[in-house]
């Protein structure tokens, strides 16, 4: 028996629907006739592309309603003999349409998956001159993405051209998220105008700038201090945020900066410090 026999078993009904993939298993790993690198890596790269022979399918299934006989419509076929969403099997077939262009027109390096194929659809459309701008944006890919790195994401930041406002995801822990989102009602913002705010208002030091002056304080001095901390720490961050308008968690010390300098910038006796404050 052939490799691509036993591929093709795969697709043919069985008693049991999964049956052919354990068979398709012992054939692999214990037949010697199958210890084969290169027949291996074509099949590997045949099944890369298994996402097309799909769409292929479908298309012809809703095309000349070969359901009709066992169901309602396509959609019903997706769901009852597929078990699949129908709103997926369409983007099967537009992806297949998207990589039969790409290969009609000579590519030889194609999206692998559905989801490398779906950021390719708006540029698919073609014009009064039979023109359209897919080819030159996969083209674009393969020019600065090295084929090991092509992905979903990196084609839709390739292709993308207003890659500005693309939102990014962040890890954060349940009770982080819970206080920033708080705060951000508080200050009459959403989530992500709120993370802009904190962002925009956070501006560390740069390292060209001169350092400041290092101040060497009494234990009087950092009494003080500690007092001047407690209060910023105690103002409420919605308070602060709604007479301000900025962000104070976490900033306190920048404040401090200016307020404790007039307090202790020239050192003198103890009594002097505590009447500046």
């Amino acid at each position: 028996m052939e490799i691509t026999a036993c591929f093709n078993d795969i697709y043919l009904p069985s008693e049991s629907e999964y049956q052919p993939l354990l068979d398709f298993e012992e054939a692999i790993q214990n037949q010697s006739p199958f210890h084969n690198l290169n027949q291996l890596t074509g099949e590997i790269k045949r099944g890369f592309l298994d996402y097309v022979r799909q769409g292929i399918m479908l298309h012809t299934i809703r095309r000349f309603r070969l359901y009709k006989d066992k169901f309602k419509d396509f959609k019903a076929y997706c769901e009852q003999g597929l078990g699949r969403q129908h709103f997926y099997c369409k983007q099967i077939i537009k992806a297949a349409s998207i990589c039969l262009r790409l290969i009609k027109s000579g590519f030889k390096i194609l999206p692998n998956c559905v989801a490398q194929a779906i950021p390719l659809l708006k540029f698919a459309a073609v014009d009064a001159y039979g023109d359209s701008p897919l080819e030159s944006k996969w083209q674009e890919v393969v020019d600065v993405v090295p084929k090991e790195r092509i992905s979903a994401v990196t084609i839709a930041e390739t292709v993308d051209e207003n890659p500005e406002p693309r939102l990014q995801q962040v890890r954060m822990k349940k009770s982080t998220y819970a206080i920033l989102a708080k705060k951000a009602a508080a200050a009459g913002l959403s989530f992500v105008e709120f993370l802009d705010r904190i962002a925009d208002e956070y501006n560390p030091r740069d390292d060209d700038d001169d350092e400041e002056e290092t101040v060497t304080h009494t234990p009087e001095q950092l009494e003080i201090l500690d007092e001047l901390d407690a209060e910023f720490q105690g103002e409420s961050a919605g308070e602060a945020i709604g007479k301000t308008d900025k962000f104070v968690a976490g900033l306190t010390a920048k404040k401090l900066s200016t307020c404790s300098q007039d307090a202790i910038k020239s050192p003198g006796r103890s009594g002097d410090v505590s009447d500046s404050s």
